[in-house]
């Protein structure tokens, strides 16, 4: 079996418009969480997130094989005390744009990155 990787620098918005449909057999991504990180992302407000996202989603499903997977690695945050929905609401507008929601993972992160801890072939 033959494996292929190739790497795009850039902004996803701009370097996803160059991949062919159905090319792409694994995305994963952590894209950056509302209202954090303003100096390094800009912060998106959890009230634009979603309106923010839909765009990148619609793309990532159009590139992605229709046999492959897609990791999206974000967490609400608490505002005021209570859980934001942003998130909730991201999943309920991506299933709209044709995906399925099929997990929930825990990362319990320790001092290691999960490929750190796994064990070797």
């Amino acid at each position: 079996m033959e494996i292929k990787t190739k790497l795009y620098l850039g902004d996803c918005k701009e370097q996803l418009k160059h991949l062919p449909e159905n090319s792409v057999d694994l995305i994963v991504t952590s894209p950056p969480y509302a209202d954090q990180r303003k100096s390094t992302y800009g912060g998106i407000h959890t009230d634009k997130y979603v309106e923010w996202f839909l765009p990148i989603s619609k793309q990532l499903l159009r590139v992605l094989k229709p046999t492959g997977t897609f990791i999206l690695n974000i967490k609400e945050k608490v505002v005021d005390g209570e859980r934001s929905t942003y998130v909730m609401e991201l999943i309920l507008e991506m299933r709209k744009q044709g995906w399925l929601w099929t997990e929930e993972f825990i990362w319990h992160k320790k001092k290691l990155l999960p490929w750190e801890m796994a064990e070797p072939f």
